[in-house]
């Protein structure tokens, strides 16, 4: 797996200098070379001898030093820390490819003018150190070329970044949303399945009332808020369906709702969510929870009552609660509990209610 992926980021980098129509600035560059050096230049007739001599021979050893610059030297060294050796590479690719262009433009290059740098009986150090300055005053303007190229990647890297960062942010929203407890599922599916079996005459009722918290659940997965009424009714129905077993979970649960909760709207899920940590909560003696829920204008404040001292599981199920909603909904959320001396555990919730019309 790691050699894919290194793979991949070394087939990035290298051609990181062409995507994107990149090569556009690629065809420019060598249409200025052809512009400038050759058809401003010669003073005959422009013909296909003239161009291919001019400026395809003539540039050939300089764009072959470019070109292993910015496909091997810069992705396979420079990218990778190796900064000594990309140096060292460079300057000696440099010296070298600039020696060889002497002889070479010696004997391949028939040019229509010589050169007024160069006169016929220049030295082979003469031509060389022209060759330099020619390939550094070039490699410069080229390597300017790459480096905005390099910015601009980096703009579009952090764009995609940030657009990706959004997009893992709302599946981690909607997951913490309509994250439903394992335990509490499997239970309740077990009790469904064993109350069945036996006939009780509770089943019907049972799995309507199951049934409509899995189906509220379903249609909250998209919603970014739901109507406090649909939260109330799904938490109903999610207090009712316990208190048919409430004999197999010794939770019996007492919700008290003060307040109009009617053009209001809330998180989904966000009483269902922390009321099921209590269903995992299994005890072997009966434990009253007491819900008063106050609606005011613009905020719906909680306040539960468990008579029994929260366990480690209880505890790291209502931090977890408290660090999704905040993550979920800012500071606007103010969550705490406290596990008292007198063997019950208190917990405070204030959620934000809003007046906008909810969307699908």
């Amino acid at each position: 797996m790691s050699n894919i992926v290194q793979i991949e980021i070394n087939k990035k980098n290298r051609w990181v200098y062409f995507s994107k129509y990149r090569w556009v600035a690629h065809v420019i560059y060598w249409t200025w070379v052809l512009v400038a050096g050759t058809l401003l230049s010669v003073k005959v007739p422009i013909t296909a001898s003239v161009v291919f001599n001019h400026f395809i021979l003539d540039n050939l050893l300089i764009a072959l030093f470019y070109y292993t610059y910015c496909l091997y030297l810069i992705p396979y060294f420079f990218k990778r820390n190796r900064i000594v050796l990309f140096w060292i590479l460079t300057v000696l690719s440099y010296l070298l490819i600039a020696a060889i262009d002497v002889p070479y433009n010696q004997y391949f290059v028939k040019l229509s003018y010589q050169n007024p740098h160069i006169e016929a009986s220049s030295t082979f150090f003469q031509r060389y150190f022209v060759n330099l300055g020619n390939y550094l005053l070039n490699f410069v303007v080229f390597s300017m070329m790459l480096f905005f190229m390099e910015k601009n990647e980096e703009n579009h890297t952090l764009l995609e970044l940030e657009k990706e960062k959004k997009e893992i942010e709302q599946v981690k929203l909607d997951l913490l949303k309509t994250n439903i407890s394992p335990d509490f599922l499997m239970r309740s599916l077990s009790q469904l399945k064993h109350s069945a079996q036996e006939q009780y005459s509770n089943t019907p009722d049972a799995i309507l009332a199951f049934s409509d918290l899995l189906r509220y659940r379903l249609y909250s997965k998209k919603k970014h808020l739901s109507t406090l009424s649909e939260e109330l009714d799904a938490l109903q129905s999610l207090i009712h369906f316990i208190d048919l077993y409430n004999d197999k979970n010794n939770l019996i649960i007492h919700l008290d709702v003060q307040g109009n909760s009617s053009g209001k709207n809330i998180a989904p899920l966000s009483l269902i969510n922390i009321l099921e940590p209590f269903c995992k909560a299994h005890s072997n003696q009966p434990v009253i929870l007491r819900m008063i829920l106050l609606i005011d204008e613009k905020e719906l404040n909680l306040e539960m009552d468990y008579g029994l001292r929260a366990n480690e599981i209880l505890i790291a199920d209502l931090n977890e609660y408290g660090n999704n909603y905040r993550h979920l909904y800012g500071s606007s959320v103010r969550f705490k509990f406290e596990n008292c001396e007198d063997d019950k555990c208190i917990i405070s919730l204030n959620l934000p209610l809003s007046t906008q019309q909810t969307t699908v």
